[in-house]
């Protein structure tokens, strides 16, 4: 596989080829159609299998998807309202994020944006295959790859755990210099990785979106109020994605929540307590919670804000995304083929953790005393196994005090397998000596 330029591989990470395999998947995430047609095929679904990894189905293969998948496609169908979108690219890449890092001592207003995950690809192809690795974008692609795709996003079936209804957004990004994209290369078909226990009964990624989207919005925000940026942003209302999550953060940094305001918690008594207490922090409010929605129109908002928006790259790349209408082509005769041959299901390769791989690009850009990135994690860290408990075993000198070991009991005696002769009686054997 030969990635887009700024997508870089990991050097220690396989290259695994992906199997296209219908049978395999269980939710869907997208579904377009791809201009011009390759070898005749213009819908592709992307779905997702049992451990969470993309792959990408045609619909010539709809019929060979699970039940529960075409129910997905069919109620995304009738929920939206209109065809899929068309997507106008010689080859597409497919990338998963796990781990999103805001450097720190950037120096400009739209920087870099660097997204740890598991690129796959190009399709269509014959040779496709996965890699972990880093893509470097800007905060204005996050931003307006999420804001532009919402229209599209993959409708599910409301559940009784969600409070909305659970949808899969995308974002397309630039992998690519604006001349190559401008061929329909390098075009990044962008999709949160959700955790494989979080996906019963769909690959809902709204949370995961709106936690992107806040990181970005406010590392823009923060660089506003500290180098004199736009005003409408410096000023901006921004809500989170999880108050629960917020107030935890907040009491970690040593507040202390009541209702809506969190006052600086008291370390100190007396002078030295009152002391400290000038330089901490004044009360601040609990920022309210906001849907996934309400995330993507404020990422709408702020894109106009950023200086010399839009670029020449994301004007080309949009040029490639156009209206879903259908599609008119001439379809050549063809020979019935056989019915596809049932194929056992088998077990995907699990990813390799991020926590191992990721750190590698992270701590190359690191500076000794530096200021520390900021990570926004997409999938929940797996718990430290505890260790195994040790039985408990008695000092050595108790086992001096210890009752003896029972004497092992005897076997009992055999008894004889013919009853004695009754006194004045012969034996039976001394019959034999008889004449």
């Amino acid at each position: 596989m030969s990635p887009p330029r700024y997508f870089v591989p990991h050097a220690a990470s396989p290259v695994e080829p992906v199997p296209c395999d219908a049978s395999e998947v269980v939710h869907v995430l997208d579904a377009f159609r791809l201009e011009p047609a390759y070898l005749g095929e213009a819908e592709w679904f992307v779905c997702t299998d049992v451990v969470g990894q993309l792959q990408l189905i045609p619909g010539s293969e709809r019929a060979r998807l699970p039940a529960s998948v075409q129910a997905q496609l069919a109620h995304h169908e009738v929920a939206s309202g209109k065809p899929p979108r068309r997507l106008a690219a010689a080859e597409l890449f497919f990338f998963s994020p796990e781990v999103v890092e805001h450097p720190a001592d950037a120096d400009g207003f739209n920087d870099p944006v660097y997204l740890y995950g598991t690129l796959t690809g190009p399709w269509p192809g014959n040779a496709v295959t996965r890699v972990n690795g880093q893509l470097t974008v800007t905060r204005g692609d996050v931003l307006a790859g999420f804001a532009h795709g919402a229209p599209d996003a993959f409708h599910y079936v409301k559940d009784a755990e969600s409070r909305d209804v659970p949808r899969a957004y995308h974002a397309l990004l630039p992998g690519d210099r604006a001349d190559q994209l401008a061929q329909g290369r390098g075009l990044v078909l962008t999709y949160p990785a959700v955790p494989a226990e979080l996906q019963a009964h769909h690959a809902a990624n709204g949370m995961q979106v709106a936690s992107v989207l806040h990181a970005v919005l406010s590392q823009l925000q923060e660089d506003a109020r500290t180098h004199q940026g736009p005003k409408e942003l410096a000023v901006l209302e921004l809500p989170v994605p999880s108050r629960a999550m917020a107030i935890a953060d907040l009491e970690l940094r040593g507040y202390e929540v009541k209702g809506d305001v969190a006052t600086p918690r008291p370390t100190k008594g007396g002078l030295v307590g009152k002391v400290a207490g000038w330089f901490q922090d004044e009360a601040v409010r609990v920022p309210r919670e906001a849907p996934p929605p309400e995330f993507l129109e404020l990422a709408r908002r702020v894109l106009p804000w950023l200086p010399g928006w839009p670029t020449e790259t994301e004007r080309t790349l949009r040029d490639h995304v156009l209206a879903g209408t259908p599609v008119a082509r001439t379809h050549l005769p063809r020979v019935p083929a056989p019915p596809p041959a049932v194929i056992p299901p088998r077990m995907p390769t699990p990813p390799v953790r991020s926590s191992e791989w990721m750190q590698d690009f992270i701590d190359s850009r690191g500076k000794p005393g530096g200021a520390k990135p900021r990570l926004t994690q997409l999938q929940p860290k797996p718990a430290p196994r505890p260790p195994p408990a040790k039985p408990a075993s008695p000092a050595s000198w108790q086992a001096d005090f210890a009752p003896a070991p029972a004497a092992p009991a005897r076997p009992a005696t055999r008894q004889q397998e013919k009853a004695p002769a009754p006194p004045g009686k012969k034996p039976d054997w001394m019959s034999d000596f008889d004449d």
